[in-house]
């Protein structure tokens, strides 16, 4: 019976720790621009200075939706899809001034279009990733004040 438990207990760990870090290989690609991570509703997003790069999702309850969502803006979405030519078209999205591709993990080649993407990174390509609104928002508050301490 205390095996049985034991085993248990093993398994919501390893559950544990896929979900908080899922596909450890891309991060361990770009320890050394050490990126900061924040786990919300199932992703790891994935920060860079001020612009979120990425966020990993490897779910049991929703396995179409797992993988690398990339983030990145309109205007970037098509040349940075050309870096995965072997892309299906309807992981590429489009909201508004945003835009993200999906790289889905059940898709063949997955691996390999994680370590293109995380080499695009590692060469300060601007393609990847965008600015956040809540980093906009602190900058705005930040501005003011900043104006009054340049006046005096």
């Amino acid at each position: 019976m205390e095996h049985l438990i034991n085993q248990r207990e093993q398994n919501r760990m390893a559950e544990y720790r896929k979900r908080t870090n899922p596909f450890p290989f891309v991060l361990d690609e770009l320890a050394s621009l050490r990126p900061r991570l924040k786990t919300v509703f199932g992703f790891t997003h994935v920060y860079l200075d001020d612009k979120l790069l990425f966020s990993l999702r490897d779910s049991v309850k929703r396995p179409s939706t797992n993988g690398i969502w990339v983030y990145t803006t309109i205007d970037n979405l098509n040349s940075l899809a050309r870096e995965f030519p072997d892309l299906p078209r309807r992981q590429l999205w489009r909201s508004g001034k945003n835009a993200w591709l999906v790289l889905a993990s059940r898709v063949p080649g997955f691996e390999e279009h994680a370590f293109k993407l995380c080499e695009l990174i590692l060469n300060g390509d601007s393609r990847v990733g965008r600015v956040t609104r809540a980093y906009l928002k602190q900058k705005d508050q930040l501005s003011p004040r900043a104006e009054l301490v340049d006046g005096f």
